[in-house]
């Protein structure tokens, strides 16, 4: 028998009992669509622990907010300090919140938490990762300017030489650093390198 509750806190619980025999699971989220969607799995996942034993060969049951912490703090990721930031947030805001709307952040947070459990079952801090699928799953951005923002873009731009790198990204699709990092003479009429003009005798 399963049954869902919620903790003051407002993370909701698994626990499934049979014969005589009761374990209760964090779901990780405060989020009741949320859950619902893990219910399934954990319970599966109970039962067979209950039944054949199987949580014991691999030790740890952290609560997902538990593993979640230790993953985050572990010293060996190698990560940029931009991946941790971006995990950070993106598994503090599924624990309470939920899955986010947007179709791509909500494939990066499926993906994230997926390397989370997949890290926890490696180390023994999970009997069993949990696997969501929809990792894969976001929107292509198509944007189009509007006429009206062409002409922001084009026309009040008053500052001339920012408005000549407003056009020149827009019109090259070149990204900010890109742009900055190209040199006059690559660019701009009468400034040449040394090897800038074929016709160009520098050796006098």
């Amino acid at each position: 028998m399963a049954s869902v509750y919620r903790k003051p806190s407002g993370i909701y619980y698994l626990a499934v009992t049979f014969q005589n025999k009761r374990i209760i699971r964090s779901l990780g989220t405060r989020s009741y669509e949320t859950a619902k969607k893990l219910i399934p799995q954990i319970e599966k996942q109970i039962l067979s622990e209950l039944i054949n034993g199987t949580g014991n060969r691999r030790g740890g049951h952290l609560s997902f907010p538990a593993l979640v912490k230790r993953y985050l703090s572990y010293n060996n990721h190698n990560w940029a300090n931009s991946t941790l930031e971006r995990y950070k947030t993106l598994l503090g805001n599924y624990i309470s919140s939920g899955m986010p709307d947007n179709p791509t952040t909500k494939s990066m947070t499926i993906r994230v938490i997926n390397s989370c459990n997949n890290w926890g079952y490696k180390h023994g801090s999970i009997a069993k990762p949990v696997r969501m699928e929809g990792g894969s799953k976001w929107d292509t951005r198509n944007r189009v300017f509007a006429d009206s923002e062409l002409k922001i873009i084009f026309d009040e731009v008053r500052d001339e030489q920012f408005n000549s790198f407003v056009r020149f990204a827009y019109y090259t699709g070149a990204r900010s650093g890109e742009i900055r990092s190209i040199s006059r003479d690559n660019v701009l009429e009468g400034h040449w390198s040394s090897g800038g003009r074929p016709d160009l005798d520098t050796s006098s």
